[in-house]
């Protein structure tokens, strides 16, 4: 009976320590189980994490670089200048299709074409410009013929950009597409408190190229959208694959088939559940696929409102499923080996106490030591674990710069493809998987990291056996132990997903620098501290100033403000305007000064403090030129016409007067404040001053005038009411795209009424002189001929005096009364085809006699068969009155000579003498009436002074031209031209 209990006591504790053994190690296998499931979870859930962040950073550059765009685009000189001229024109009552509108429309057309190219090619889809509160298209560059329409009703954020005057941007809903979309309001003029009359928008797809950004993420990617939403916005039927079990959602677009399969197999989750994962099969393979809602900006208004569109990500995860269930796997069968292990310990520990119980009691301190250093694991392990996901790990460097692995985790299969047990064999493995390029970066970080202790990072690449190469990032903790060698606990997590996409926007931003650096200009960005420190900067300075944009770009070697002209630089002190536009002077690298003009916004953050400014400088040198030259050149006008003798008045095409000059105030005796703004009708008498409107009417219905051009005698009446002749010649003019009418003014009074007396002498001379003259010139021609006797010799002398002296003043008479018919109009011509040459001859022969009296001789030179239509007599004259002149001016013994030449369809007859020429004082009024040369070797030669100007009148009256080409000491040539006749 004393033996029952020692017996029995071991078998009962071997069954309950074998039960609680069971217990324990189920237990921790299933707490084991579960952080492996959980940890599998958790690194699901990152991965859509990244994926989602990922696409909405993707996302957000788009829309980052349609707002950059925008303002851009927006402070543009040439395109703030055509928008405000659209204003001006709708009101003030242009129609959107009438041809002010369309030519403004094809300016801006012309002025972002280029702009308008360069951004297709980097994805955009959308540039538009509005006008109005109600956002009526002024031009859409994607659809030129698409304008005139309002949509600011319907465009939440169009209206809070022209409601507001604020930037905005956003995934937005248009007529044409959706995507994201950026806003700039633009107002009337460069103040910010002016009135907001329009905005431009830049608009890109609502992500980037899916392919594209789908082989960056190493995902597979898809697209729906909302088809109700778009049918209420869009002009066009959206068009997309309507996928099963989806109604009322279409596939836009998509980057691998999958997607397709489940959707026939009804396995995608509901677009109105919001973000979402799922695992999914197809083909044999494991994918993870997220659900991301893609929410425009009308969800700001309405919460609950279903997204526009949702984009789905799927990656393979078929290797690390694999990887993950047998992990499972073998931790099922460590905890299964460790029980069998733990049990024939108990087996054998039961059996040693059966035998010896001082062996039971050494067994009991062990557990209690085993126990103790299963704790101090433990905490070790949780200390590691806390690191996850990724790779957990405890790397030692020895005294002799070997490493060694002291742990590594489940994580190194998925990052390097090998066991734990193998990597921590050979330590080596993990630095031969290191990208060459990233290895002296790796070997620097641990010589810091060893240097420093404490914390550290470092991210590289790696070769993975099946998935090429990966980014991994390692984060560590460094110490120091007694020994000298230094211990690593760290982990290692794959970042690829996130590098790819912050390489993706990278790229991205390097294209949007490269296009903004092709614009016709210089973007900027600077800070508000007080040395306007530039943070950006375009390669444009450099086409602008010569100097680099590394010169001005903190912490740069030169000032932007140095370089401002020393005059400009007080009035562009920083008043704090926003926006900000000047116009100002540059001294460029070279010493060249040029005009440029600067358009600034400030960026503020929510609470309305500014963060930054983006401005945008332009050079408008040859703008600038222009303009003054065109300042000084109608200063120098208006001075001109001020000061012109003669009155001058220019009046636009109602009749209204405009310039009213000193010497038409003198004139017509009206300050120039009192007439102008009124009509010309004002100077005029009646009937001209009801006739005049009428005078304009009709020109402008007509297209022509009856008195353009043309030198008119009108009467006009001054402030007094007296009324004068004035003379008028009224010439059109286009200035500043209208219609104007210069009149020049001369008053006439003065003029015709010495024509008045002129035309009283001449009927005296005509009335009262001739006929006794005649009488007179008759009488002392009988006497010489003897017809009363023999006269003595010396009366015979004075009495041929007397005769010559009638006879000149004969001709003087004679003379005066052609010059009064030709002028009155009075004389007729006879004008009949015949040929010259035998009227050449003829003057010569009537010529020659008067010619010899004075010594000189009269010869026929070069001649030119022609047929000339004219009357003979009247030519005769003509040549009679060149003759004599070139006979009287040449000395005796000379010879003149008469020919005639081609010139074109003209034939040129010419009188040559070898006189003393033309005296240059002289040359200006030959053919004006009693011109001669004052100088006493000609005034002797007498003559009226009236015979070249009636040659003139002659010949000009016969349809051709006279002239004359003469130098000093050389002679003279007179020569007349006139048309020639076909022959018979």
């Amino acid at each position: 009976m004393s033996t029952h209990p020692h017996s029995s006591s071991p078998r009962w504790l071997l069954g309950l320590g074998s039960l609680l053994l069971a217990l324990l190690f189920g237990g921790l296998a299933f707490n084991d189980f579960q952080a492996r499931g959980t940890l599998w979870s958790l690194q699901t859930a990152q991965q859509g994490e990244l994926q989602a962040l990922a696409l909405r950073s993707a996302q957000q550059g788009l829309e980052k670089q349609a707002r950059l765009i925008a303002r851009t685009l927006s402070a543009s000189p040439e395109t703030l200048r055509l928008v405000r001229q659209a204003d001006r024109a709708v009101r003030a009552g242009a129609q959107w299709h009438g041809p002010r509108m369309a030519r403004i429309r094809q300016q801006l057309t012309q002025s972002l074409m280029p702009t308008w190219t360069a951004m297709q090619a980097h994805g955009a889809r959308q540039l538009q410009l509005y006008w109005g509160e109600a956002g009526i298209a002024l031009l859409r560059m994607q659809d030129l013929d698409a304008f005139g329409d309002a949509v600011a009703d319907r465009r939440p954020l169009l209206y809070k950009a022209l409601s507001q005057g604020q930037t905005v941007s956003g995934l937005d809903i248009g007529q044409h597409s959706a995507g994201n979309r950026a806003i700039v309001p633009i107002r009337a003029s460069s103040s910010p408190d002016s009135e907001v009359i329009g905005a431009l928008e830049v608009g890109f797809e609502i992500l980037p190229d899916l392919p594209e950004l789908g082989d960056q993420l190493n995902a597979g990617l898809g697209l729906l959208v909302n088809r109700a939403e778009l049918e209420e916005m869009l002009w066009a039927r959206p068009v997309g694959i309507q996928l099963e079990g989806l109604s009322g959602w279409l596939l836009d677009t998509h980057s691998a088939p999958q997607i397709l399969q489940w959707a026939e197999q009804q396995s995608l989750p509901a677009p109105e559940a919001g973000q979402a994962l799922r695992m999914l099969e197809s083909n044999g393979r494991s994918f993870l696929l997220n659900q991301i809602p893609l929410h425009d900006v009308r969800a700001e208004y309405s919460p609950g409102r279903l997204p526009m569109a949702v984009a789905l990500v799927w990656r393979d995860i078929t290797l690390a499923l694999r990887e993950q269930q047998q992990a499972e796997r073998r931790l099922l069968l460590k905890w299964g080996l460790a029980w069998l292990i733990a049990e024939a310990l108990l087996l054998m520990l039961g059996f040693m106490l059966h035998r010896r119980g001082i062996v039971q009691r050494l067994h009991q301190i062990r557990s209690t030591q085993q126990e103790r250093a299963r704790r101090r694991l433990l905490e070790r392990g949780q200390k590691i674990t806390s690191l996850l996901p990724g790779m957990v790990y405890q790397l030692k460097r020895s005294g002799d710069g070997s490493y060694s692995f002291l742990y590594a985790s489940e994580g190194a299969r998925e990052l390097y493809g090998i066991s734990p047990e193998q990597l921590v064999e050979n330590a080596n493995i993990a630095f031969a998987a290191v990208y060459d390029p990233d290895r002296p970066n790796l070997r620097a970080a641990i010589e810091r990291s060893a240097a420093v202790l404490g914390s550290g990072a470092n991210r590289h690449r790696i070769r993975h056996p099946s998935k090429g190469l990966i980014w991994v990032e390692v984060r560590a903790n460094a110490e120091r132990l007694r020994d000298g060698s230094v211990l690593w606990h760290g982990f290692i997590a794959d970042i690829t997903p996130l590098m790819s996409a912050t390489l993706a926007l990278r790229e991205s931003e390097s294209r949007f620098r490269s296009m903004v650096s092709n614009l016709p200009g210089v973007v900027y960005r600077r800070g508000v501290d007080t040395e306007r420190t530039l943070s950006y900067l375009s390669d444009g300075i450099e086409r602008l100033t010569g100097y680099p944009a590394s010169d001005f770009v903190a912490p740069g070697t030169r000032q932007y403000s140095s370089l401002i002209h020393p005059e400009d630089r007080t009035s562009l002190e920083d008043d704090g305007a926003d926006p900000f536009e000047r116009t100002y002077r540059l001294i460029n690298a070279r010493g060249e000064t040029l005009w440029v003009q600067e358009n600034r916004r400030a960026l503020r953050d929510a609470d309305g403090r500014v963060q930054w400014y983006d401005g945008f400088i332009g050079d408008v040198t040859a703008r600038a030129l222009a303009e003054r030259e065109a300042h000084e050149r109608e200063s120098y006008v208006r001075l001109l016409i001020a000061n012109v003798i003669d009155a001058i008045i220019i009046i636009n095409q109602r009749g209204l007067i405009e310039t009213f000059n000193h010497a038409a105030e003198r004139t017509f005796g009206y300050s120039e404040e009192e007439v102008l703004g009124r009509n010309l009708s004002l100077l005029m008498p009646e009937p001209h001053r009801a006739a005049h409107d009428g005078y304009l009417e009709d020109y402008e219905r007509r297209g022509e005038g009856r008195s353009l051009e043309q030198n008119r005698e009108l009467q006009a009446v001054r402030r007094n009411g007296e009324l004068f002749t004035i003379e008028l010649r009224v010439s059109e003019i286009s200035h500043r795209g209208e219609r104007k009418f210069i009149g020049l003014v001369r008053d006439i009074t003065e003029r015709k009424r010495v024509d008045r007396m002129k035309s009283e002498f001449v009927s005296i001379v005509s009335h009262e002189l001739r006929t006794p003259l005649t009488s007179i010139s008759g009488a002392l021609g009988l006497i010489l001929g003897g017809a009363v006797g023999e006269a003595p010799p010396a009366m015979r002398q004075m009495l041929g005096i007397a005769q010559q002296n009638s006879q000149r003043l004969g001709l003087l008479i004679g003379d005066l009364l052609d010059m009064e018919k030709l002028i009155a109009g009075q004389m007729s011509f006879q004008l009949q085809p015949q040929p010259l040459a035998p009227i050449l001859e003829d003057a010569l022969h009537s010529n020659q006699a008067y010619a010899e009296q004075l010594g000189v001789r009269i010869e026929l030179g070069e001649q030119a068969a022609a047929t000339v239509s004219v009357d003979a007599h009247r030519l005769q004259q003509v040549l009679a009155n060149l003759l004599s002149n070139a006979a009287k001016f040449s000395p005796p013994g000379a010879v003149v000579t008469l020919s005639s030449q081609r010139h074109g369809d003209q034939i040129r007859v010419i009188v040559d003498d070898a006189g003393p020429g033309v005296p240059l004082s002289f040359r200006q009024r030959i053919f004006q009436k009693f011109s001669q040369a004052d100088s006493s070797d000609t005034r002797q030669k007498g003559g009226t002074g009236l015979g070249l100007a009636i040659s003139k009148e002659l010949i000009e009256h016969m349809n051709g031209s006279i002239g004359f080409d003469s130098e000093r000491e050389k002679g003279a040539r007179f020569w007349f031209e006139l048309p020639m006749q076909e022959a018979g």
